[in-house]
């Protein structure tokens, strides 16, 4: 007579995994129903803790074990749910009775109505389950075959990552098969005789398709592609494939057809070291923007640590010519090639560096530029022994030429910079805070002389001292606001005669917030201010308790002389500088303002820049306005003004529009124009976008285009989003 014990637990050792969701956990009835020398045997290979519990659990005979009623058996992170489980001994066959759920940490979960097992588990028959992957990827088959512990075989498949609703029962895209193969090792997903569809209707057929598990990363195959329509190009579809080659290596290869007779093929290389990193990549194309030209572009970058904590990092770029970049979706007002050897620590900075600079621009002629650079950086900071305060060392080879000087230019000029500098803070009685410093800078020119009246060899010594006082003030007030009021006064003093120099670098000084107590406002040691100048600011912060706070920076340069140093419509120019007034406003909203403005004793507003951030959970803002006026010597003979503005807004759940442009207030006419629309759920990701470009210092004329991408989601290391869950 039968015996039955509820509910009954053992704990087994020895439970064979087979590494793939169906009825893993089912060898759990083998290990129960086995004798005792071959549960030992098996525990020598797998010392593994098994679970077993179920309302009755009882014998059959003498070889016949059953556990009925809420079994439940888990082994490791796998898990079986099942109404009943029949064990042979004799056969080795084992029934599950269903409805039952297989899980499997949280890579697979199968759902199915019976399943039937033998051959140790590595052979077996599911029937009408649900198999779901890495909880994105779902396979609903009639049945679901076990061949061996690689392979499993699923008939009359529907598989999908969408979710499926009551409400909507048509997901937005599916693949139906009659055979389905799946192969854990190589962890691929292989269709045989494939329908893809979207919106419920068929779109395509594929006698033969293989998509990566969803738990794979990388893998050889084609990615999502890209619909184009512009006016260069016509209709246009790209088509990247990718190329697994290695764990370190990649390759993509993407071609570019189009029906104005385009024709193009972009590589990229892609290797990882122990030691850095490495990309090479191209692009060869034919055209009808340029009928009969191949065009071509190729680039290698990379970043290598070689060693004593210096790296190296490398970024090469050749065009065939300046809009290439543009027409292929790669918009750049200049191109720069670098070649850096750079070390930083705590005190000290080493850098070597090798730059070639291309312009873009249609009006520049790229001969006549100082675009070819090589400069060698050290810098040192230290404690000043017996003086106290900080010191500074700062050494500087900088050479630069060009292939073709105009007249008045030079064509090559090689110079040493030596820079050494000593400050010194305390705090003063009262809360003031004073500083003392000085600092000496040496410069040695070799100039190469084009049609020019440079000496070939010069060499200027430039002392400056230094004396600033601060006085911070603190105040709160009934509110619990903070108030921070801070007036600086800096003189400096320095020489005044002014050495008739080459100034390629520093031709466009700025004056802002940054540099507002600097020595000097040139961007290079190529120029140096001069002369006995005063530096005054106040700058008022406000911090509100309730998560905002808010700042402003008044200030202003006094010379005792003005040694024309400055063009004229410079905001540096003359004995007084231009008016800095610096404004911002942040808050715990997202909200971020700043707009910084320079104006002349009559009010009169010179340059003036806006910025606007404003991010949310529903939408984001992003607009700037920047006005400046004419300046002959910076090569802008009119004023410039342009508007931009970059926006999104989250229309629902999966919608969401965007907007962007740029316009030319200074010559009244827009510069870009675009809009988009994206949409994104649990299984698909859209993206709709129209650009309008108009004719630009590095475009001849306006382009038009229209682009469109589709990614399927849950499939391949392309992840999905969260699900939402059904409703109602």
């Amino acid at each position: 007579m039968p015996w039955a014990c509820a509910p009954y637990r053992q704990n087994l050792r020895g439970v064979a995994r087979s590494g793939y969701a169906a009825a893993v956990v089912l060898a759990l009835g083998l290990a129960v129903a086995a004798p005792l020398p071959a549960r030992a045997q098996i525990a020598q290979t797998q010392p593994e803790f098994a679970t077993l519990v179920a309302d009755r659990l009882y014998l059959d005979g003498p070889n016949r074990l059953i556990a009925q009623g809420n079994v439940e058996a888990l082994s490791g992170q796998t898990r079986l749910r099942a109404a009943r489980v029949i064990y042979d001994r004799q056969t080795g066959d084992l029934q599950i009775e269903g409805p039952l759920t297989l899980t499997e940490g949280d890579r697979v979960v199968v759902l199915a109505e019976s399943a039937q097992m033998n051959d140790g588990l590595r052979r077996g028959l599911v029937r009408s389950a649900r198999v779901v992957l890495d909880q994105q990827l779902q396979i609903a088959a009639h049945q679901v075959e076990r061949v061996d512990d690689r392979y499993t075989q699923m008939n009359s498949v529907i598989a999908s990552a969408c979710e499926i609703c009551a409400q909507t029962q048509t997901p937005l895209w599916e693949v139906r098969a009659t055979r389905v193969v799946h192969d854990q090792l190589e962890q691929q997903i292989y269709f045989e005789n494939a329908q893809f569809r979207l919106f419920g209707l068929p779109v395509a057929y594929l006698p033969r398709l293989r998509v990566p598990d969803p738990g794979l990363e990388r893998a050889t195959g084609w990615l999502s592609p890209q619909y184009t329509i512009d006016t260069g190009h016509g209709v246009g579809l790209r088509a990247p494939y990718f190329i697994a080659i290695s764990p370190d290596k990649d390759l993509t290869v993407t071609p570019f057809l189009a029906t104005k007779e385009t024709r193009a093929l972009e590589l990229r290389y892609r290797q990882a070291f122990a030691t850095g990193m490495l990309e090479l990549g191209g692009l060869v194309a034919r055209d009808s923007i340029r009928r009969g030209t191949t065009r071509a572009m190729g680039y290698t970058r990379g970043a290598f640590s070689v060693g004593n904590g210096f790296e190296l990092s490398f970024n090469l770029i050749k065009v065939s010519d300046r809009p290439l970049l543009e027409d292929y979706d790669r918009p750049e007002a200049q191109l720069t090639s670098d070649i850096t050897l750079e070390r930083v620590r705590r005190d000290e900075r080493i850098r070597a560096q090798v730059l070639q600079f291309r312009s873009l621009r249609l009006v520049d002629n790229n001969r006549e530029l100082p675009n070819q650079i090589g400069q060698t950086i050290y810098e040192r900071r230290f404690d000043m022994p017996g003086l106290g305060g900080v010191g500074g060392l700062r050494l500087e080879a900088h050479g630069h030429s060009r292939r073709r000087p105009l007249a008045g230019d030079v064509k090559s000029v090689a110079r040493f910079s030596a820079d050494f500098d000593w400050r010194r803070d305390a705090v003063l009685p009262g809360g003031v805070v004073g500083a003392l410093g000085f600092t000496l800078g040496l410069d040695h020119f070799a100039i190469a002389p084009g049609a020019t009246g440079f000496a070939r060899s010069s060499t200027r010594l430039v002392p400056n001292a230094m004396a600033e006082l601060r006085w911070p003030l603190v105040r709160a007030d009934a509110g619990g606001a903070t108030h921070v009021v801070e007036p600086v006064a800096q003189v400096i003093w320095g020489r005044d005669r002014v050495d008739t120099l080459p100034n390629d670098i520093s031709s466009m000084p700025e004056l802002d917030e940054g540099n507002l107590f600097s020595h000097s406002r040139f961007a290079a040691r190529d120029q140096r201010e001069m002369g006995l100048r005063a530096n005054l600011g106040l700058s008022w912060t406000r911090h509100d308790p309730q998560g905002w706070s808010s700042t402003f920076i008044l200030g202003r340069v006094w010379r005792k002389d003005d040694l024309g140093q400055f063009s004229p419509q410079s905001a540096l120019a003359g004995q007084r500088s231009d008016w800095l007034l610096v404004s911002s406003l942040d808050t715990d909203q997202g909200l971020t303002l700043s707009n910084r403005a320079l104006f002349n004793s009559d009010l009169r507003l010179t340059r003036n820049a806006m910025e606007l951030d404003w991010s949310t959970a529903e939408y984001s803002i992003s607009t700037t306005y920047m006005h400046i006026r004419a300046d002959p010597a910076e090569n802008r003979a009119a004023k410039a003004a342009e508007w931009s503005l970059d926006g999104s807004r989250a229309l629902d759940e999966n919608w969401t529009a965007s907007v962007n442009w740029r316009y030319d207030i200074a010559r009244n006419r827009a510069a870009r124009l675009g809009a988009g629309l994206s949409f994104e759920n649990e299984c698909l990701r859209m993206q709709m976008d129209v650009e309008r470009r108009f004719a630009s210092a590095t475009t001849a004329s306006d382009t038009t285009s229209f682009g469109l991408s589709i990614d399927v989601l849950g499939v391949g290391g392309n992840p999905s989003r969260a699900r939402r869950g059904c409703s109602g």
